[in-house]
């Protein structure tokens, strides 16, 4: 979540046009100008060529006109833009400039409205194509473009935060786990289990009654002991790290609670199965915090409802 802000307020700052935000206003803002930043701040205005028109410009009607003398219909459109991508652009009105829409300091723009456009189209005047709509609005496509992506860039960030908050929250989907992830929580319980060099019949039990808790997936006793019997204790930081690889953040997570459940259900824990424990958490990735809160849950759960 941190890092997914962090990104977001570069996007922002990024965002900014050239000429409203540089990098020495950055770092002269104060508090008040932070509180009072607006997303008005980012929105840059531009011109966005539709068609030659027959209108003169000013300085075409004090002199010839030649073929850069009359005026070109525009869009006047307004919408934020990151690194030179327009990532909206609404149509705001119609304007006429004389330089193309190009948006140079010196052109001469002039607003012109509906019921300008409706007259400069009429078959007495005929100075604009009757084929352009006399309304400036935006068209189905921009639209589609425009907040298109918007929604997709939200439901993304949307479906971030929800994964997120059921990781934090420890909700369990539903439906058995994957068939690879399953087995790869079979592997690391039969290896918690082995931690001491053995493993007892109770911890055959508990592994099995372990997957069908967790991985809602039935093993035989004789299939767990065929496994237990194959792993082995002298593991490297690789072979840790590949117990995690392909796994998703939850079958991560259950992966730990599960090999927690069986490393806790002695009275105490054991020191190399606190090592295995500990191992496996840095091997998968997996941060303090998540850690915390695994444990907890395991522990929570081994109280009210003991396997």
């Amino acid at each position: 979540m941190k890092n997914a802000f962090f990104a977001f307020m570069c996007l922002l700052v990024c965002a900014a046009p050239a000429n409203a935000l540089s990098f020495d206003d950055l770092r002269n803002l104060s508090k008040d100008d932070l509180r009072n930043f607006s997303i008005d701040d980012l929105m840059v205005e531009k011109y966005e060529f539709i068609a030659p028109t027959r209108i003169p410009s000013e300085a075409a009607t004090r002199a010839p006109l030649g073929e850069n003398g009359r005026m070109s219909l525009c869009y006047l459109t307004r919408g934020i833009e990151i690194f030179g991508y327009s990532v909206t652009k609404d149509v705001q009105s119609y304007v006429l400039a004389s330089d193309g829409c190009a948006g140079t300091a010196d052109a001469e723009i002039r607003p012109f409205d509906s019921d300008q456009m409706m007259a400069a189209q009429s078959a007495t005047l005929n100075l604009i194509d009757a084929n352009i709509p006399p309304v400036a609005k935006n068209d189905m496509r921009r639209n589609i473009e425009t907040y298109g992506l918007l929604a997709g860039v939200a439901l993304l960030m949307l479906a971030i935060i929800i994964k997120r908050l059921k990781s934090l929250l420890g909700i369990s989907r539903q439906g058995p786990l994957r068939k690879k992830a399953a087995h790869a929580l079979l592997l690391a319980l039969c290896h918690a289990a082995k931690c001491d060099g053995l493993v007892a019949s109770k911890e055959i039990s508990m592994i099995g009654k372990t997957m069908k808790r967790l991985a809602q997936r039935n093993y035989s006793t004789a299939e767990i002991m065929r496994i237990s019997d194959r792993v082995h204790i002298n593991l490297s930081t690789e072979d840790y790290i590949n117990f995690g690889k392909g796994l998703r953040d939850r079958e991560k997570d259950l992966m730990l609670k599960g090999v927690l459940y069986v490393t806790m259900a002695g009275d105490r824990m054991l020191p190399a199965e606190y090592t295995f424990v500990s191992e496996l958490a840095h091997g998968l990735g997996i941060p303090a915090e998540d850690f915390r809160r695994v444990m907890y849950d395991a522990f929570a759960e081994k109280e009210a409802n003991p396997i």
